[in-house]
């Protein structure tokens, strides 16, 4: 099985925009064992958003990985796969990429510092667009099948 696959857009803006919100899950969780690397702001209840925000966040992340068992790659495959559209993708078609957006708001959200806010959009922006090219590419390989999934199942929520 391979690993990494074609990327859906520019490889730069692809491994960038991936790395950007890595870096803000990293500097939260730092965040959250009282590791500071940078000052954060507090906001009223900020602490409890983002922490309920992270755990639904990890839940679809997690619930998402199960489901896509061992067609997980980073990148569009090269090789046969089946259209997954049981478990958590009869409720959202990139339940995956919605768990990473909720942990990228998470940091932000409990931060609120400028470079986690930058990172973070920029990240969020990054995996929309890939998930606008992988869409054109599942359409290529499953046409009808993936039409119809579309028209049942939201892109995100």
């Amino acid at each position: 099985m391979e690993l990494i696959g074609l990327t859906t857009i520019n490889p730069i803006v692809f491994y960038t925009g991936k790395i950007s919100g890595y870096i803000t899950w990293i500097i939260l969780s730092l965040m959250l064992f009282d590791i500071n690397l940078i000052e954060r702001r507090l906001v009223c209840y900020n602490n409890y958003a983002s922490v309920i925000i992270l755990f639904v966040g990890l839940l679809f992340t997690v619930i998402s990985l199960i489901n896509l068992g061992k067609s997980i790659r980073l990148g569009l495959p090269t090789d046969d796969t089946k259209l997954k559209t049981n478990g958590i993708y009869k409720i959202s078609r990139n339940p995956m990429y919605v768990g990473f957006d909720l942990i990228t708001i998470a940091s932000i959200v409990f931060t609120l510092h400028w470079l986690v806010i930058i990172l973070g959009i920029y990240s969020l922006i990054t995996y929309h667009l890939i998930i606008k090219g992988e869409e054109a590419f599942m359409l290529k390989r499953f046409s009808n099948e993936y039409e119809e999934y579309q028209l049942k199942v939201r892109r995100y929520l």
